[in-house]
């Protein structure tokens, strides 16, 4: 009988909860340092458009009207495709394998980019690169949750949140410097090379995965027998009194699929995750903004820097916060208030810029500060089946997804910039 299904003396209690805390520091050490990492990729390779763009991307290749705004809605398109199926195919596979072998699609369309001659040719690339990059964040936060406590997800979503944040930030930082340093070396322009940076740091991230990333609690090779019954019996422990898990076994994929859409939690978090990223799109175009205000492309990428420090500041304290008072509700309120008065702000378009830029930082602060506490919460109580919880939070990535096929075109069209007042004045 394994140590942990005994009624241990209180020095064998006390070796176990060391034999688990050592257990966590290697998942740390190896899952979440690599959902981090992989993160600050993914948003750093989500954020390069828009870097590129105003740093000569719009005038080499010609990109006219709202031609960069289908460039968005394309990859959003191969992203919706994929993302879905993407985490079924992930919770019937090998994470070590699936995941790196997305990474490595994903890092050769990337070294793609850099090699554009045309408006057409982005639109095929980013089309791919939405089927690529579909599994990533869904994917890393249902494995997340397969493996750590409900009082230890909080933090660690916070840390994985914060490090999209850098990366998006990040992007704006290398892109300059690649101004600076790089423009036309090889006769290649600065936006061209942060394509192959990107594609670089995604071919490391790759190696990393088949290198160090977890399968499932039951089956990670780099685990002895007695770590995996310890990773197992302290997830089960956190399983609710009267589920029934051998009855959600012998379900079959329509029993399963009807148990999920019966969920009474999925609607809310649903909407609530779209919601939250239509607010979001608003951040986004923080760049543009000041670069159609007059500033040059390396001072609009630099601007972007300080916004995304705060925002990664404000989410790693909510996280924390959120672990130790044990409140998701509050940890949700009280950012998405400071969130609205930020949007209020912008919406208002006050100047100087430098208010204007107040806005920005505190929307993305407070709005972008509660993601992780949302996908938190809907880990914890949307379902302990780990099929139902990944197609959950499949279904909530999807319906933020969504709203982007239309949001860039109709609230965000490059062609409006800076003031977005369109549909105010019509």
């Amino acid at each position: 009988m394994s140590p942990l299904a005994q009624t241990p003396l209180p020095n064998t209690t006390y070796l176990n909860r060391i034999e688990e805390q050592e257990l966590v520091h290697r998942l740390d050490k190896r899952l979440l340092l690599f959902a981090m990492f992989g993160n600050l990729v993914k948003a750093l390779d989500n954020t390069n458009l828009s870097s590129a763009f105003i740093s000569g991307m719009e005038e080499e290749l010609n990109v006219t009207g709202i031609q960069y705004n289908w460039m968005n809605v394309l990859f959003v398109c191969g992203y919706l495709t994929m993302q879905i199926p993407s985490n079924i195919l992930l919770s019937k596979t090998r994470p070590s394998i699936y995941l790196p072998a997305l990474e490595s699609i994903w890092c050769l369309l990337t070294l793609s980019m850099a090699l554009v001659p045309s408006v057409q040719a982005v639109y095929c690339i980013r089309f791919l690169l939405g089927l690529a990059e579909a599994g990533f964040y869904p994917g890393i936060v249902f494995l997340i949750g397969t493996w750590y406590t409900k009082k230890e997800l909080g933090k660690r979503l916070a840390l994985l949140t914060i490090c999209g944040s850098f990366g998006a930030g990040l992007s704006g930082v290398v892109q300059a410097v690649m101004l600076k340093t790089m423009d036309g070396l090889f006769g290649i322009s600065g936006w061209r090379w942060m394509f192959v940076f990107d594609a670089s740091i995604t071919a490391l991230l790759a190696y990393l995965g088949y290198r160090y990333l977890p399968d499932y609690p039951h089956n990670t090779a780099w685990l002895n027998k007695q770590e995996r019954e310890i990773a197992v019996k302290r997830l089960e422990s956190a399983i609710p009194t009267g589920t029934n898990t051998t009855a959600f076994t012998n379900l079959k994929k329509w029993g399963k699929v009807k148990l999920l859409l019966s969920n009474k939690y999925l609607l809310p978090f649903t909407f609530g995750w779209a919601g939250l990223h239509i607010a979001m799109g608003a951040v986004h175009v923080l760049g543009i903004v000041s670069k159609k205000l007059g500033y040059d492309a390396v001072t609009a990428n630099l601007l972007t820097t300080p916004d995304t420090i705060i925002t990664m500041i404000a989410g790693l304290c909510n996280g924390f916060l959120s672990d130790k008072y044990r409140t998701r509700l509050w940890c949700i309120v009280i950012p998405a208030t400071f969130g609205l008065f930020g949007i209020s702000l912008l919406a208002a378009f006050v100047q100087p810029f430098a208010f204007l830029y107040i806005g920005f930082l505190i929307t993305h602060a407070g709005l972008g500060s509660l993601t992780s506490i949302v996908m938190t919460w809907a880990s914890e109580v949307i379902s302990p089946h780990s099929e139902i919880r990944a197609m959950a939070i499949a279904i909530m990535n999807t319906s933020s997804s969504l709203m982007w096929t239309w949001v860039p075109l109709v609230l965000w069209p490059v062609t409006d910039a800076p003031f977005y007042r369109k549909y105010i004045y019509e």
